[in-house]
């Protein structure tokens, strides 16, 4: 039981880290075009890029984790 949960939790780990990276790449990064002058705007800009900045580089890390996980845990005949 113990092993099909995990199984189910990698793969959801899998699928939303796939479909989030799908959603930044779909945006374009849209607060690069933002105005600035705005202080309100400048601290959403800047943690929108410092999310983006880390989701991009620990994003393959995580989906080979996961994708480990996945096969680590699989059903074995």
């Amino acid at each position: 039981m113990r092993r099909r949960i995990l199984h189910g939790l990698f793969i959801s780990l899998a699928a939303v880290t796939v479909v989030m990276a799908a959603a930044l790449i779909w945006q374009n990064s849209p607060y690069l075009s933002w105005d600035y002058g705005d202080p309100e705007k400048a601290v959403a800009g800047t943690m929108f890029h410092a999310f983006e900045w880390l989701f991009v580089r620990a994003a393959p890390f995580i989906l080979a984790g996961t994708l480990a996980g996945i096969f680590l845990t699989r059903k074995k005949d």
